[in-house]
């Protein structure tokens, strides 16, 4: 856990914008309790970063009870409601804590290329964050490149899935339906009475 803390700490330190951010929310405490981990830890905000410990049991101003993979999604306020209704959300005290707390982390400004001049030098670096940025626009491309594959298999190969033109069409002629419907209900309304 102190490895972990440290790592954070560093990180957030990285960015100038950090020590607003940790006055902000200096003395709040978040209880988290992961499913995945079976054991809660506790975040705390100081002037100088977060401390993180597994052993601390003393009050907290908010206590998630959630999964890994829900933390992102915390990020956006609206899915909060749309996590506790799904019960993949548990959240006792104040729920805007949470928010900001995870507003925190990945509000994070680090200016890598600056960070890797002052470690290894300017030419090196710029050749690493090159290398990065290609590698990113290459994945990027395959990313997209794949997702129109698998639509165009799921489409026109498998036909697991409509094409957007059927769907759309679908979606009308089910209006039409509804709206046929509807008048004939009204119509053998009026001949009730």
């Amino acid at each position: 856990m102190q490895a972990l803390e440290g790592l954070v700490n560093h990180l957030m330190h990285l960015d100038p914008e950090t020590p607003a951010r940790l006055q902000k929310l200096n003395g709040r405490r978040v209880r988290v309790s992961l499913k995945e981990l079976g054991k809660p830890f506790t975040v705390t905000v100081t002037e100088t970063g977060l401390v993180l410990s597994w052993i601390d049991d003393g009050s907290v101003d908010c206590h998630i009870v959630t999964e890994l993979a829900v933390l992102p999604e915390l990020r956006d306020s609206a899915n909060i409601t749309r996590l506790i209704k799904a019960d993949k959300l548990d959240i006792e005290g104040d729920p805007m804590l949470a928010q900001q707390l995870s507003k925190l982390l990945s509000d994070l400004d680090i200016d890598w290329p600056e960070q890797l001049s002052q470690r290894i030098g300017d030419v090196p670096a710029q050749v690493l964050v090159n290398a990065f940025e290609r590698g990113r626009a290459r994945l990027k491309t395959f990313q997209t490149d794949s997702q129109q594959w698998l639509g165009d298999v799921l489409v026109e190969e498998k036909q697991v899935l409509a094409a957007r033109e059927q769907f759309i069409q679908f979606q009308n002629d089910l209006q039409a339906l509804r709206a046929q419907l509807d008048k004939l209900e009204r119509h053998l309304q009026e001949q009730r009475n």
